[in-house]
């Protein structure tokens, strides 16, 4: 089942301070999910145990978590290839943004995002994507 809504991309999250970002993200509030790698790219920042368990309990409370789907690797790797048959280097692109936009793929979401890379994977594939800032 498809759901309605957008992956947060920790390249939006980590910017929510921003008045323009953080006024945007408002605007998302109840259609924002995380994935696992979303999470795992979040919680990388946290500056100790203690705000770890802060920043997970946050996201947890925040935010429904969809699963990466069962294929997860072998989707990544297609992806990896359709972008270095496209436009040379593309393949060049972090490994947890294409995870974080094969996930999106398989729920139905889009990617909210401040990162040039799911624009690349959107000529690629049929992701929606949403620029903030």
């Amino acid at each position: 089942m498809a759901l309605d809504g957008w992956i947060l991309d920790n390249s939006a999250a980590a910017r929510k301070g921003d008045p323009v970002v953080g006024a945007q993200l408002a605007e998302l509030a109840g259609s924002l999910y995380i994935c696992p790698v979303a999470e795992l790219e979040q919680l990388y920042s946290a500056r100790s145990a203690e705000d770890y368990d802060r920043l997970q309990s946050e996201l947890h409370a925040g935010f429904e978590i969809v699963p990466a789907p069962p294929d997860i690797f072998e989707r990544a790797l297609h992806l990896q290839r359709e972008l270095a048959h496209h436009h040379g280097m593309w393949h060049r692109t972090p490994i947890p943004d294409l995870l974080i936009a094969e996930t999106a793929l398989y729920h139905g979401l889009g990617v909210a995002h401040v990162d040039r890379d799911f624009e690349r994977i959107a000529e690629v594939r049929s992701l929606s994507i949403r620029r903030l800032g």
